[in-house]
């Protein structure tokens, strides 16, 4: 009888710690940062380029896809701007009607076109990231000054044009 009980506080221990550990991880996973997320993915910055489409969030408008592609270096002030960003994961789209477009960043590899990373800057407090480890959507934490980033982007578009 007392090699079961032991066996079976032991069982409870045992399961205790393991769900301890993956309560631990997911609580350190929560939180992350731009850098982290995306750019550290990037391991060579010169030989990468970027595919910038900008979607207009209203179903109701007529306005098109536009598409931009553009060396990484050259995107290197507004990467800049986002770098400091810092992220929680989240469920849920947080909904926000004054964007008036979703920028979706494409990040591939010179040599041979594959694709590194994506991120969707879809309003001022969400971003999505896909990568290797997978898709999750963040919510933005610390200050984002969406409007500058919103400008520099839709400055790369009217250059273009």
């Amino acid at each position: 009888m007392r090699e079961q009980n032991r066996a079976l506080v032991g069982g409870i221990i045992g399961i205790v710690i393991t769900v301890a550990a993956f309560a631990i991880y997911y609580l350190v996973t929560l939180n992350t940062t731009f850098q982290k997320a995306v750019l550290d993915e990037v391991h060579n910055v010169d030989n990468a380029y970027l595919i910038i489409v900008r979607v207009p969030s209203s179903p109701e408008t007529t306005e098109e896809i536009q598409t931009f592609r553009m060396d990484m270096v050259g995107f290197q002030d507004i990467l800049n701007q986002l770098s400091i960003l810092k992220l929680q994961k989240i469920s849920t789209p947080i909904k926000d009607k004054s964007s008036l477009y979703i920028y979706n960043i494409y990040v591939y590899d010179k040599s041979d076109h594959r694709e590194i990373v994506n991120f969707g800057v879809d309003n001022s407090k969400q971003i999505s990231i896909s990568s290797t480890k997978g898709y999750q959507r963040y919510e933005v934490t610390s200050s984002f000054d969406y409007d500058t980033f919103r400008a520099s982007v839709d400055k790369l578009f009217t250059e273009t044009q």
